[in-house]
């Protein structure tokens, strides 16, 4: 019985290790692939950040902040969730800044042209 028990530890305890390696290498590989902005997979991101940040997304971030301003003048929505949504504009249209702040401090740099395309 103890023959059984100690290979389930074991076979715990690899799977542990396993996991803890995997999460090594993704934590040291981190930086290369949030900067990855020459792959295709990068250039779609960038596009996809340019809708967020671009007139796509400062349209429908005034209609959101209009309608949850207007709900919570009416009574509607509370005024908790009217600042979650205001934080939640601010944090969207302010990612940039915050990523050029905590990079600059590593030594990275990053940009994502907005004219990138599917090509």
């Amino acid at each position: 019985m103890s023959n059984v028990t100690n290979s389930k530890v074991e076979s715990a305890l690899a799977w542990r290790l396993c996991l803890v390696v995997m999460l090594s290498v993704l934590v040291i590989a981190l930086p290369d692939m949030a900067y990855a902005t020459d792959t295709p997979i990068g250039n779609i991101f960038c596009i996809v950040v340019g809708w967020f940040t671009g007139n796509t997304g400062r349209g429908i971030a005034t209609i959101a902040i209009t309608i949850i301003g207007i709900g919570a003048l009416l009574g509607k929505v509370s005024w908790g969730m009217a600042l979650i949504v205001g934080l939640g504009v601010a944090i969207v249209f302010g990612a940039g800044g915050i990523l050029t702040a905590i990079g600059s401090g590593a030594g990275v740099s990053s940009s994502c042209s907005t004219t990138a395309s599917f090509s």
